[in-house]
């Protein structure tokens, strides 16, 4: 029978608002507590940055990541937690249960250190966007059509639009029906546009602070669109004449 690795866990702090704590060996049912009960009290102290170093890390069960995705959701303000070197086998299980777009992940410590701290703000045009796709999002029939209510607000603000003019989705107007028509149901499904403007915001500005940007652009929403709305978002940019390559392709130049 395979033993476990033994779990350690140890913390430094770096200034009054940071603190790097080291995680290695098995996170799992036995171990989550002590990570759980370090960081709450790392919290009660008032920390508000808190990176975590995951090189050591030899497994991860549903347990430890609920202590993570708990303590994430629990940080609020200008609090934030990153994660960094986490290693292959360990990134693969949050991408297969989807929890890769729920942290901030960097590929070093020296990476996740060096990214600002504090919260980010909106630039003018990005906090615009996302103040009409809330007004929009609702009247949406679907999440192909909530994809294309995106595609219409971005086209006309800021970096996206001049990346989406540039590749021919102007000004001119979007049919609905040619994009949800296929495969789409035109009754209300079960989503929450408030909860999905919501994630679209939160990992924009996870987004802006991982490429060490002073402010959130469209070009950040642009990119967590896509990566939020996946296959659906995919099908309106095919529809209108481009895809998610050469999307991301104009942004990164």
């Amino acid at each position: 029978m395979e033993m476990p690795n033994p779990f350690a866990i140890t913390h430094r702090l770096l200034d009054e608002h940071t603190c790097v704590l080291a995680v290695s060996g098995d996170l799992d049912l036995a171990s989550a507590p002590q990570l759980k009960w370090t960081l709450v009290e790392l919290l009660d102290k008032g920390y508000e940055r808190y990176v975590i170093d995951l090189s050591g890390l030899t497994h991860i069960d549903s347990t430890g990541l609920g202590v993570l995705v708990a303590f994430n959701r629990r940080l609020e303000g200008h609090a934030h937690m990153a994660l960094a070197s986490l290693p292959a086998a360990q990134r693969r299980v949050l991408e297969i249960t989807g929890l890769d777009e729920a942290f901030d992940t960097f590929a070093t410590l020296d990476e996740a250190l060096s990214v600002p701290a504090g919260a980010l703000p909106f630039h003018t045009d990005a906090a615009m966007a996302l103040g009409l796709a809330s007004t929009a999002m609702p009247f949406a029939a679907s999440r192909r059509a909530e994809a294309l209510r995106w595609l219409r607000i971005l086209r006309l603000h800021g970096e996206a639009a001049r990346v989406l003019c540039a590749l021919g989705v102007g000004e001119a107007p979007l049919p609905e029906r040619a994009v949800t028509a296929a495969g789409d149901d035109a009754g209300q499904d079960d989503r929450d546009a408030r909860d999905s403007v919501g994630a679209v915001s939160e990992l924009a500005v996870r987004l802006a602070r991982k490429r060490g940007a002073a402010a959130v652009g469209t070009g950040d929403i642009l990119l967590a669109v896509m990566r939020c709305y996946g296959p659906e978002f995919d099908a309106v940019l095919v529809a209108h004449g481009t895809d998610r390559d050469e999307v991301t392709a104009h942004l990164a130049a």
